[in-house]
């Protein structure tokens, strides 16, 4: 039983998206913070499965699948739901539409690249730029769930949460897109691939 641990714990992360996103349909301040609450712990899950799949070697297929998986829908969630909350002073969104539509796009091209190695039996490692966007998405959501609270204050100006997370999102995208150039640098490069995109004779 405990060698299915990690892949449970993976299913616990994606059972608690519907959670998360229901919470910030129209959140009260209680629903904000239990929805900030849902969303640290299936973050947290996310290093704990690996970590004991690492440990006990017991790394499936399955477990391949849906980790990646999860991260995204968990990521991809949080984003929309914060592009549909409005704030109360200027009525902007508590992230840019762009941010949302680059973070998507990126996964996509990513998705799609993955899925043409696989068709060739072309395997790729993930990168460490992935590990380090995957934890600065998880900061910066965070943070943009705090939207109104206030981070810290530079010559009398108060910094909130939500220029925090804007800040640490952007930092995100650029070892997201490094990270795709690599990954697509790669995948281009193995000679499978390249011999499957040749078109037949």
């Amino acid at each position: 039983m405990w060698k299915l641990l990690p892949n449970i714990i993976t299913l616990v992360r994606i059972l608690l998206i519907p959670i998360f996103v229901v919470l910030m349909v129209s959140p009260s301040e209680e629903m904000l913070y239990a929805a900030i609450g849902v969303f640290i712990t299936a973050a947290v899950t996310d290093y704990i499965d690996g970590f004991l799949a690492r440990k006990w070697n017991v790394v499936t297929k399955l477990g391949k699948l849906l980790d990646p998986l999860a991260d995204k829908i968990l990521v991809l969630s949080a984003l929309v739901m914060l592009v549909a909350q409005r704030s109360d002073f200027d009525g902007a969104p508590w992230i840019p539409g762009w941010i949302v539509v680059l973070v998507l796009a990126r996964e996509i091209w990513v998705t799609g690249l993955r899925s043409v190695a696989a068709a060739s039996g072309v395997v790729v490692a993930a990168g460490s730029s992935g590990k380090v966007k995957s934890f600065l998405q998880m900061i910066a959501i965070v943070f943009l769930l705090l939207h109104h609270q206030k981070a810290f204050m530079v010559q009398n100006t108060t910094i909130t949460c939500q220029h925090v997370g804007v800040q640490l999102m952007i930092a995100s995208l650029v070892f997201s897109y490094w990270g795709a150039v690599e990954y697509t640098m790669s995948i281009l490069s193995a000679e499978n691939v390249l011999e499957d995109l040749k078109p037949s004779a």
